[in-house]
């Protein structure tokens, strides 16, 4: 329900109010138990109508909120507000003219909702944007990821943009091997899924109010859905099949930098939620760049000892926040120093 549909309804409720309420008053006025009880009635159901429409006006313009699902009115309207410039490429990024690709040297972020900002209002505070001004006029930092992207998506990417870098920066997060997993038959990661009552969903899908309380009494009372996310990560790096086709993707970024002439630099991300029991998975995947001779930097031994609620935008969303992407900038800008030296 937008605004102007609340206050239509304003309207047209007191309209009927005064209408009825002069009846009440002045063309019915003898008095009886029926329009006592009318009375009493249309004064109740008036309040809680007005009440209603003060929380819905309320939670569409005050509620602008990312969560992990995405398709709540709450993270709609968090999107519409926030999730802008959006380029010719469809990325969260300004549009490059192609002479800023000149006499400078070319950085490529390359990665999926962590690299495109997911909760982060303000574009300037991802990781990427703070490299670029770290580094100064020397370096063109090109933000290239979507939500939801996986490895394959990410290669594709790469070979798709119209200019070749000099430098990628790679930002690998533990569900990048969903893709692999679906595809051979591993099953399906948890899913969210909306009520199935039709009445209620058109109710939740409707109104602002009704939709934040809905979701996060859903969340309450599934308090389980993270482990079972969780427990369906580690079951897909620890199936063999699966590893080797992910290790398949990840070679090939690997081998076309490597054919290209490309410095390649991996960003782990661990589970901001589960850092320390993300060891067995980033330690695999930092291990398997290793020996590739491709530098890494794996964040979870880093944040292990950390309270989680100081690392995720907030507690329905598990993205890193504006603090975790000012410390990775700073991460990579001392390592792209160190090796320009």
């Amino acid at each position: 329900m937008r605004p102007l549909n609340v206050l239509t309804c304003v309207v047209l409720l007191t309209a009927f109010l005064l209408i009825w309420s002069y009846i009440l008053r002045s063309l019915w006025t003898r008095t009886s138990k029926v329009r006592s009880l009318l009375m009493k009635t249309s004064l109740l159901v008036a309040t809680l109508i007005y009440l209603f429409l003060a929380l819905e006006l309320l939670f569409f313009s005050g509620f602008a909120v990312s969560d992990q699902f995405g398709f709540t009115l709450a993270a709609q309207r968090w999107n519409a507000k926030y999730w802008r410039p959006v380029n010719s490429s469809g990325y969260r990024d300004v549009e490059h003219d192609p002479t800023e690709f000149n006499n400078r040297s070319v950085l490529f972020v390359v990665g999926d909702s962590f690299v495109a900002g997911h909760g982060i209002p303000h574009q300037e505070d991802r990781f990427s944007n703070i490299l670029q001004r770290n580094l100064g006029g020397q370096y063109l930092v090109v933000n290239i990821a979507m939500n939801g992207w996986d490895t394959a998506d990410e290669y594709r990417a790469i070979l798709s943009y119209p200019h070749k870098p000099q430098k990628i920066i790679l930002s690998y997060y533990i569900n990048d091997i969903l893709g692999v997993a679906q595809k051979l038959g591993h099953g399906s990661p948890i899913r969210v899924e909306p009520p199935r009552n039709k009445a209620l969903r058109y109710i939740i899908d409707h109104s602002y109010f009704f939709n934040f309380v809905y979701w996060r009494l859903y969340v309450f009372h599934n308090k389980d859905l993270g482990a079972k996310y969780w427990e369906y990560l580690k079951s897909s790096y620890s199936d063999p099949n699966v590893w080797e086709a992910h290790q398949k993707d990840l070679l090939k970024v690997v081998k076309y930098t490597q054919d290209q002439g490309i410095d390649l630099t991996v960003v782990v991300f661990p589970n901001l939620r589960e850092v320390r029991g993300s060891a067995v998975i980033t330690s695999k995947v930092a291990e398997f760049f290793r020996t590739q001779n491709v530098p890494v930097i794996n964040l979870e031994p880093l944040m292990e000892d950390r309270d989680p609620m100081s690392l995720i935008v907030n507690s329905l969303d598990a993205h890193p926040n504006e603090a975790l992407n000012k410390e990775v900038a700073e991460l990579l800008t001392r390592e792209i120093e160190a090796a320009s030296r």
